[in-house]
């Protein structure tokens, strides 16, 4: 037979999506593109303030187990050494497994003590060669969580971490604790507030008005690291326990202080 089929040509693939129909379903997903990346954001957010809190609480573990082999001495805040000073971090540094992320917050990406790098050095690799070491350069490293001297000066109230004698004569032991579940050890930060500190960026302290006086608040100071999470911060206490609590909210006054190892020191 010549000529036409019987049997017309069907239409090329009746199924397939037409460009207004394309458009629609691309719009549909963008929409709830929009709708979850805030919650995976939030998600992601809360996962890195745990990790946080369990690096606070691990330090806090270390402390107890630098104390035991130190006659239940804490470790200085800071302290001399032959050519320099270092800070607390190299007297719990084999106490945390060698680990130098164990000083830090995932969320802090600028100061971090495990990449290495001296305050101010955003880019680039660090001296990995001093973390942990009882060396001079130590000191210049940032980390993302901060151990606690807000009373610094000495004859005031007591510290969880001191300077030995020679240097401010405030160092703790765990017998003058009066309330461990009400005296913070760790916090999220530093206090160089003005940012001229740049060799004392892992340690929280008082740097407005008397150190020895009431009322310290560190939102109202204007420490960065305080807000870190959400407008709070992340805390690990000298019983081990670990909270996120809101920094302007903490008791420093004449009845209760969380920042000294008296309970009521002012």
């Amino acid at each position: 037979m010549t000529g036409s089929s019987r049997f017309p040509l069907s239409r090329a693939n009746p199924a397939a999506f037409t460009l207004i129909e394309l458009l629609v379903v691309i719009a549909i997903i963008a929409i709830l593109a929009s709708m979850l990346l805030p919650a995976l954001s939030r998600a992601k957010s809360k996962a890195q303030g745990v990790f946080c809190l369990n690096n606070h609480k691990q330090l806090a573990v270390a402390t107890h187990l630098y104390s035991g082999d130190f006659q239940e001495g804490l470790p200085p805040i800071q302290a001399r050494i032959p050519n320099g000073e270092v800070s607390w971090r190299p007297f719990l540094y084999k106490y945390v497994g060698s680990s130098p992320k164990s000083y830090d917050c995932p969320t802090e990406k600028d100061e971090s003590y495990a990449a290495a790098r001296p305050a101010g050095m955003k880019k680039g690799n660090g001296n990995r060669a001093v973390l942990g070491q009882m060396v001079d350069a130590e000191l210049d490293v940032p980390s993302g969580i901060g151990a606690v001297n807000v009373h610094w000066t000495m004859g005031g109230a007591t510290p969880p971490f001191g300077r030995p004698k020679g240097y401010e004569d405030n160092m703790a032991r765990w017998g003058m604790i009066e309330a461990p579940s009400q005296l913070i050890l760790f916090s999220d930060g530093h206090s160089d507030v003005n940012g001229v500190w740049l060799r004392d960026r892992w340690w929280v302290w008082k740097e407005l008005g008397n150190a020895n006086s009431p009322g310290f608040n560190r939102v109202a100071q204007g420490d960065k690291g305080a807000v870190r999470h959400g407008r709070k911060s992340n805390h690990a206490f000298a019983d081990g326990h670990g909270e996120l609590l809101d920094p302007g909210r903490i008791p420093c006054n004449t009845n209760a202080c969380w920042w000294s190892v008296r309970a009521d020191p002012h």
